[in-house]
């Protein structure tokens, strides 16, 4: 099987946030240390003292001088990327036995996959009922169905030499709504893959409490008009996932 380099979004300041992105390393590890090639780590780092980069020989942190956005930092990592595959970026998630080994086993036995992403059953309860079969690939484009929170894995090359690095525009939210409309509008293939099992621990990539509510309420009307003058549509406020989500809940 090909490598895969793996890159991860990370705010760093206190020992919560650190614990977050070690469980998320150590979970890549403990379960696909093979296929790991490298781990990029990008990070906003507050002060917080990291030694040995998280105690993991893969790992290689980068703190960008910038202030933290979220595509900006995916493509600081991605320009680092060797692998056939990369995958990412969050977190806040841990990887379940065999994740990865049955997305690069997708990628090299399916010509026809361009880019995957795995599912979380407790967090998107409702892909138990789209998605009822736990070990086929659902192909489709809909952010927080086929694709939720930005998370995938992707045949490095032919997808960004596609669609270029991703738009910088987006530094926290509508990026999983951007990527998708790009793979769509090039012909290229995404699909959920049942089979790939992750555990979302919801909230670590971003802040927390009223710090978080108030950079939501500044920030998600302009990113919506920027996804919406560049895919000529409306804003995007609630995703058709969601409105899944709330049917299959109510």
């Amino acid at each position: 099987m090909n490598k895969v380099d793996v890159i991860i979004l990370s705010l760093v300041n206190d020992d919560k946030s650190y614990n977050t992105t070690k469980a998320c390393i150590d979970s890549y590890i403990n379960t696909a240390d093979d296929l790991i090639e490298n781990i990029f780590v990008i990070e906003t780092n507050k002060g917080f003292n990291i030694e040995n980069n998280y105690n993991q020989p893969k790992v290689k942190v980068i703190i960008p001088p910038d202030e933290f956005n979220y595509n900006q930092f995916y493509n600081y990592g991605l320009k680092l990327c060797k692998a056939e595959y990369v995958i990412g970026p969050n977190n806040d998630l841990l990887i379940q036995e065999n994740c990865i080994q049955n997305i690069v086993k997708e990628f090299e036995t399916n010509p026809d996959i361009d880019s995957i992403s795995p599912i979380d059953r407790d967090w998107h309860r409702h892909t138990t009922l789209y998605f009822p079969d736990d070990s086929k690939l659902y192909y489709g484009y809909e952010t927080s169905l086929h694709l939720f929170g930005c998370v995938f894995a992707a045949k490095r090359k032919k997808v960004f030499e596609t669609i270029g690095y991703l738009d910088e525009r987006f530094f926290f939210f509508y990026q999983d709504n951007d990527y998708s409309m790009c793979l769509e509008r090039t012909g290229l293939r995404h699909g959920a893959l049942t089979s790939a099992r992750v555990k979302h621990k919801v909230g670590g990539t971003s802040a927390h409490g009223a710090e978080r509510t108030e950079y939501t309420a500044q920030n998600m009307n302009i990113q919506g008009d920027i996804l919406g003058n560049k895919w000529n549509q409306e804003k995007p406020y609630c995703t058709g996932g969601f409105k899944k989500f709330r049917e299959y809940n109510s």
